[in-house]
């Protein structure tokens, strides 16, 4: 009787051991839904969200609603793969911004119709989804087909919208053709590793609606046509931007954020230097987007076959090399350049066109992990100049955007001539690598004019308020370029295209995101820009011999799983029926 109730008491007491275990398992996945963040095992901190990103999403006071437009059966696999690493994403914001964020995915087709939920004006969806739309091609046994996607996100909060491009920066060529696949998984790779900038920049705008302002000087012949539509379109989109003319104010007022110098064609004066050397003294923040050189395209269609460029003489070499860096009177030439229209050869009367890769305008790429540059599609320069650094105490500078392994410099003054492309076959004509064109400056300046300015100018400065500083003692920021068109777009007669679009191929390269990336950084106080450094290791299987072992494959995941199951219920009937016969 005794060994029959020690037997139930031990039964009882496994039981309640059973139901404690299941309940403090209830209670751990209860604690971890409310708790921010995910443990993170992987060595790049794939999941992992970094601190100013965490700050931003806390002051989230609304709910803000996301809508994803990556949905539909007909997903390729490298997009159901984007669309599972935004979803994880998302919820990782959710839980840091206290459940105040809400996201969804849906198909283009249904945001298209749905006016209720997105009461947006339907031609500005519509273009909305045309200028972001990716068509890839797919080959499988049934056959080959194309399919649109659109890996674009819709962010409302406060009755307000921001939209996010989950492929900003990246190359799309690779989705045309469908023996690239290794390329289109790489280049998607890159755009989860960029999807925390991407969203948390549009989230900012959001929730510290009033922006740094952006100022483009004027004064010194720079451009002011409907070459310069995209590029101010493009600072609005953010910033409260205007343009100042140096020669109506005193001096450039520390309330301007970012300064733009674009293109000048006519040399500084020694005034207008002194202006903008106690800004950038003083803390400010400056791009000198500058063509040393006197030619382009249009001279070069209006003299014919060739032209001969020379030095502009701005009047600005002084005051950059006071800096730490030195724009050369030379011409930069590369064979990686982009693609325009050539006349080959004549039948009969008729000029035979063919596109062929144009030197004078080459693709940049970064060779540095800064923030600005990093994984980011080509950036193209027209007629560039070089760019070098020199010593300067105190001033970090990187450079962010070189030339290939295939380039070549001629100094000025040099003849421009359609004869150039008679050497691209000859490998010792471009002996030249990795040529510096942007470079970025970061430090305390120094005055170029310390000590080199008279009583009389000092004291009419000190009187208007803004005392002479020979030394700065806030921090300024300078990019440097040796070309202004990569900000400048192209027109055709259907109007302005965007800046670093190929009106030939249509192809639109990255400058638009070299630009905003500039100015995100130098407008950054929160420290978001930090996030754009995340680097994803790709872990792919060999596409080759993948097919080649499917079925050994197949067999050891799906076969061998059923065979240990089927062995090991005949073991178990075998046993019971031994034990109980």
């Amino acid at each position: 009787m005794e060994k029959i109730d020690n037997q139930h008491k031990g039964n009882k007491n496994k039981w309640l051991y059973s139901i404690l275990m299941v309940a403090a398992m209830i209670v751990i996945i209860l604690l971890t839904n409310f708790l921010p963040g995910r443990l993170d095992l992987t060595s790049e901190g794939r999941y992992t969200i970094t601190q100013p990103s965490k700050t931003l999403l806390s002051r989230i006071d609304e709910q803000m609603q996301i809508t994803v437009l990556l949905e539909g059966e007909k997903l390729p696999s490298g997009f159901k793969k984007l669309q599972q690493a935004t979803r994880v994403f998302l919820d990782n914001c959710r839980n840091y911004s206290k459940q105040k964020i809400v996201y969804s995915f849906v198909t283009p087709e249904e945001f298209l119709a749905n006016k209720e939920r997105f009461p947006i004006d339907d031609t500005a969806k519509i273009e909305w989804l045309k200028s972001t739309s990716i068509s890839q091609y797919e080959v499988d046994k049934s056959g080959s087909r194309s399919t649109s996607i659109n890996p674009v996100a819709l962010i409302a909060y406060k009755g307000e919208y921001a939209t996010v491009n989950l492929m900003d920066g990246q190359p799309n060529k690779g989705f045309t053709n469908p023996n690239e696949s290794v390329m289109q998984y790489e280049t998607i790779n890159v755009a989860e590793a960029q999807m925390e900038f991407n969203f948390v920049s549009a989230i900012n705008a959001l929730v510290n609606p009033q922006p740094k302002s952006v100022a483009y000087l004027l004064g010194n012949g720079e451009p002011t046509g409907p070459e310069t539509f995209d590029l101010s379109q493009t600072i609005k989109a953010r910033f409260p931007f205007f343009v100042l003319n140096i020669d109506n104010h005193p001096f450039i007022s520390d309330s301007i954020d970012v300064l733009l110098i674009v293109k000048p064609t006519i040399p500084f004066t020694q005034a207008q230097k002194l202006k903008l050397d106690q800004y950038i003294v003083k803390g400010g923040k400056v791009l000198f987007l500058l063509d040393q050189l006197n030619g382009g395209m249009d001279t070069l269609r209006a003299n014919g076959k060739e032209v001969t460029i020379y030095s502009r003489g701005l009047n600005l070499d002084d005051l950059l090399f006071k800096y730490g860096a030195r724009i050369n009177n030379d011409l930069v030439e590369d064979k990686q350049s982009d693609m325009l229209p050539q006349t080959v050869g004549m039948i009969g009367d008729q000029p035979q066109i063919q596109l062929l890769p144009w030197p004078y305008f080459p693709l940049l790429y970064s060779q540095s992990n800064h923030p600005i540059a990093k994984n980011l599609d080509a950036v193209i320069m027209q007629f560039p100049n070089s760019v070098d650094t020199v010593a300067a105490p105190d001033i970090t500078k990187n450079i962010l955007l070189t030339t290939g392994n295939t380039a070549k410099k001629t100094g000025a003054p040099t003849l421009v001539t359609v004869e150039v492309l008679k050497n691209l076959q000859n490998a010792s004509y471009y002996k030249e690598a990795n040529i510096p064109l942007a470079v970025l400056l970061e430090g305390h300046f120094k005055s170029l004019y310390a000590n080199r300015i008279g009583k009389s100018v000092t004291d009419s400065m000190a009187a208007m308020g803004t005392p002479f500083v020979a030394q700065s003692d806030k921090a300024g920021k300078i990019l440097v370029t040796g070309d202004a068109d990569w900000v400048l777009n192209a027109l055709t007669k259907n109007g302005p295209l965007e800046m670093g679009q190929n009106p030939y191929t249509q192809y639109v390269f990255a400058n638009k995101n070299f630009l905003q990336n500039t100015l995100a950084y130098f407008t950054d106080e929160s420290g978001i820009m930090a996030s754009r450094s995340k680097n994803f290791t790709l872990r792919m299987l060999d596409p080759k011999k993948l097919e080649a072992s499917k079925t050994g494959w197949q067999w050891l995941n799906i076969g061998l799983p059923l065979v240990v199951l089927l062995i090991g219920g005949a073991i178990f009937q075998y046993l019971r029926v031994r034990r109980y016969r």
